[in-house]
């Protein structure tokens, strides 16, 4: 009889823990699930004539213009290319491209004769290359497409070898 309270209580907490745990799963997900991505709206330019002296003000305050240090310059190269072999896939990662709209990011594999084929395309600064073989090295470039695509990466070698 001693022990009906402290059993009671125990089920409680077994039977509220499973209620957050449960909670959890549904309310997180799971790592790696898609996330939708919206697309940004449009801002509206005002209809000026492109000679007028006031049409280079309405894009300055809407953000629209360069700045002067941009003005010319394509984007900039993805830095920080590193990649790890899993024996099952070479996972890639890089330094996010900052300050430019980009739109997303193409991977380029080579296999050590000099031509690069895409490998793929991410909106995140991360790729899975799955479509590998065993005991081979690979090259990898990665560019950043933003109104036009930019210059690639510095290219990094990956040896899929078992040790």
């Amino acid at each position: 009889m001693k022990y009906k309270g402290w059993s009671f209580s125990f089920h409680l907490l077994l039977l509220t823990s499973y209620f957050l745990l449960l909670t959890s799963l549904i309310a997180c997900g799971k790592r790696g699930d898609p996330i939708a991505i919206e697309p940004r709206p449009e801002k509206a330019v005002e209809e000026k004539p492109v000679n007028s002296p006031k049409a280079a003000d309405v894009l300055k305050e809407q953000g629209l213009e360069k700045p002067e240090s941009v003005k010319g310059v394509s984007n900039p190269a993805p830095t920080g290319l590193v990649g790890i072999y899993t024996q099952q896939s070479i996972v890639l990662t890089w330094n996010e491209v900052e300050g430019i709209d980009i739109s997303s990011y193409r991977i380029y594999r080579s296999t050590g004769d000099g031509r690069f084929v895409m490998a793929g395309e991410t909106v995140t600064p991360a790729f899975t290359d799955k479509d590998i073989k065993p005991n081979l090295k690979y090259f990898y470039k990665v560019t950043a497409v933003g109104a036009a695509e930019g210059p690639p990466s510095k290219e990094i070698e990956i040896t899929t070898e078992i040790k």
